[in-house]
């Protein structure tokens, strides 16, 4: 004999069997549906504003341990990593906690940690740099002309304390957890679209800005999309960045997107059109930094060893995630 049914369980049987037709499942809660894309797995837009929000609440606390708790000779040394420590922070919290992923979807596991990973990015941001200043040095457009006094060295190593934070905080928060989920949501056209965008509006406030300027920024942010999607590496990506960034401001003593850069000895001063210069913002806003991308973009499809990197990056999980769904399915 069957064990009769409590009342409880009998009334709570009989909502359901009202609420959802004879063989079929039952209706979702709208509110469920509001939040969740798929059970246990928050929409896109909220675990985005979840991660900037812990960015910024990070940021705080961490420069008040620095500034009130560390030496003050430390202090300018230790401020530059801020950023990024809250933004690697925040990327654990919602990557490793909330969603329960690898560090690979990231582009932050093992293999993309590799020394050829950190090796290859450099060189091709090495390149895609050198390339368009080296033609506007050839052509007189950019002239050499007498800087400051101070060390050479000492530039190089302030230059890389605060280009090699700046560098890894844009990278996680551009192309690192929020390219991942609109990767996943959407595809990676519209990831690279959409972090692309922003990083160049991330810029607006520089100074020397123009509209040149902010659409080369774009195309660079394309490009460093290009890199971190071959590579599989956000490493990659981020030392692609820096070493944009450092050889223009330590290796060619020029503006890095606007601001001024130590010139020991001697400086590059713009002698050319601004539209091929990039006039103030320095040569990555004329037009020939896109030649160099494309340069830098030729070596990472076909660099000398572009092919063990690709062999050893992490499979993407495609649309869908690291369970194979999407939200537009759910």
């Amino acid at each position: 004999m069957r064990a009769p049914v409590p009342a409880s369980s009998s009334s709570s049987l009989m909502a359901a069997m009202v609420e959802a037709p004879h063989g079929s499942a039952p209706r979702p809660d709208p509110l469920e549906r509001l939040l969740f894309a798929a059970p246990g797995r928050l929409r896109a837009g909220y675990r985005l504003a979840l991660f900037i929000a812990a960015w910024f609440f990070a940021v705080g606390p961490l420069r008040g341990v620095v500034t009130s708790w560390l030496p003050l000779a430390l202090v300018p040394w230790l401020a530059p990593w801020l950023a990024p420590l809250a933004a690697l922070g925040a990327t654990f919290v919602l990557l490793r906690r909330i969603d329960e992923r690898p560090w690979d979807d990231v582009g932050l596991g093992a293999r993309a940690r590799a020394p050829r990973q950190w090796a290859h990015g450099a060189l091709v941001g090495s390149v895609a740099i050198a390339v368009p200043v080296a033609l506007l040095v050839l052509t007189g457009w950019l002239a050499r002309a007498p800087g400051t006094d101070g060390s050479v060295a000492g530039a190089m190593l302030i230059a890389a304390n605060a280009l090699l934070p700046a560098a890894l905080s844009e990278e996680l928060l551009m192309r690192g957890y929020p390219f991942t989920v609109l990767r996943d949501t959407a595809g990676w056209l519209v990831a690279t679209a959409v972090t692309s965008v922003a990083f160049g509006l991330l810029h607006l406030g520089n100074p020397g800005v123009s509209p040149q300027a902010i659409a080369l920024v774009i195309a660079a942010g394309i490009w460093l999309a290009a890199v971190r999607v071959v590579t599989g590496s956000l490493v990659a990506a981020w030392m692609a960045h820096f070493a944009w960034n450092w050889w223009l401001a330590a290796g060619f003593h020029a503006p890095v997107s606007g601001l001024p850069s130590l010139t020991p000895g001697w400086r590059l001063v713009d002698a050319g059109p601004d539209w091929l210069t990039g006039g103030a913002w320095g040569p990555e806003a004329g037009l020939l930094s896109a030649v160099g991308m494309i340069a830098g973009t030729a070596l990472l499809a076909r660099g000398p060893f572009t092919r063990r990197v690709a062999a050893s990056a992490p499979s993407s999980h495609d649309i869908g995630g690291h369970d194979g769904r999407t939200e537009h399915a759910s």
